[in-house]
């Protein structure tokens, strides 16, 4: 009985995890999201395959190479949940790095096959997979879009749920609980097909690099326009944006309106998906001003970045390239010339 269990939730979770993968080799394909979100699918069909009680102790070549697959789902699970949820200009070191990290301890375990190996393989996994849903949800504060918010928590509670259970089912003796693996695959499943369809993938994997957004005055309502009047107020005249710790809570607070109001009048009316990207526009249209002045030619590049509000020269200069195309130095050097 829990043996026709055990195929049974197995082969649902793989039929599954095999038409969302061929979703995302079709619809996704020339993105790299796409990509990211096909491997993700293929780890999940790796582990439910390799980890069938027929094939546990089988030493086949295939199988060992599906093995290797399955225990890098934690490194390609963080590079996935960067490149859906975080739109800042930080550059994705993190996935990059755990995935390198996983590709060679899965290799070493599974060819050395020692205890050690795979204790390292996996408590490294957990931890990568922990450290990835507490970014996820400390990211939400900042993410103005409603419906990625919501995807924030079926990521942390499924995908990150089912990692997890896959994990420690690799650290322990499979064949005690012969259903877990089906069970796992099916919720590994309906979070993805979660977040395939329901939330905004496919336009974030087609998008190309944003400009800065365009307001939509002409649509709003007039408490949305008194809104935002308070708003342009508060950051052009008072310059509220050279706080570096403010959050939009803080200016919800500041301009006595409920954040959600706030959240909706800078996401759909004035197109912006992340909070920090609205505040560092005003900071990056102060420092542009800034490096263009000949009178400020000896100030600081730095000195200039912590005046509009940035707390270190590194996000500073990866949000200035992102918008100018150029490096603060290059801007302030080609800007003076044009000057002369």
């Amino acid at each position: 009985m829990k043996m026709l269990l055990d195929i049974g939730l197995r082969g649902g979770a793989l039929a599954l995890l095999v038409l969302l993968a061929l979703d995302a080799l079709l619809r996704l394909r020339n993105s790299r999201l796409g990509r990211i979100t096909l491997l993700l699918n293929l780890c999940g069909i790796a582990f439910l395959i390799e980890t069938a009680p027929q094939f546990h102790d089988s030493q086949a070549v295939w199988i060992l190479f599906l093995r290797v697959v399955s225990n890098m789902a934690a490194a390609v699970f963080v590079l996935w949940s960067e490149e859906v949820f975080d739109d800042t200009a930080r550059p994705p070191l993190l996935g990059g790095a755990a995935l390198g990290l996983m590709a060679l301890l899965a290799i070493w375990a599974v060819v050395a096959d020692s205890s050690w190996a795979w204790l390292a393989t996996h408590v490294s996994a957990l931890m990568l997979v922990v450290i990835a849903i507490g970014r996820v949800l400390l990211g939400r504060a900042n993410d103005l879009i409603e419906m990625r918010r919501r995807d924030r928590v079926v990521l942390a509670w499924g995908l990150g749920f089912a990692i997890v259970g896959c994990t420690l089912i690799g650290a322990s003796n499979v064949g005690m609980t012969p259903a877990l693996p089906g069970v796992l695959g099916i919720v590994l499943a309906a979070a993805l097909l979660r977040l395939h369809r329901a939330s905004p993938i496919s336009a974030v994997a087609a998008a190309p690099p944003a400009l800065e957004p365009v307001p939509s005055t002409s649509a709003m309502t007039e408490p949305e326009a008194a809104l935002y009047q308070r708003l342009l107020t508060t950051m052009e005249v008072e310059r509220a944006y050279r706080d570096g710790s403010m959050t939009i809570a803080s200016l919800a607070k500041r301009l006595a309106t409920p954040e959600y109001r706030l959240r909706q009048l800078i996401n759909q009316r004035l197109g912006y998906g992340n909070f920090a990207r609205f505040i560092n526009s005003f900071r990056l249209a102060e420092a542009r001003a800034a490096l263009a002045d000949p009178g400020q030619v000896r100030v600081p590049i730095l000195t200039i970045a912590m005046d509009a509000g940035f707390e270190s020269i590194g996000p500073f200069n990866r949000a200035f390239k992102v918008q100018t195309g150029e490096t603060p130095s290059e801007f302030r050097k080609r800007t003076l010339a044009e000057l002369v």
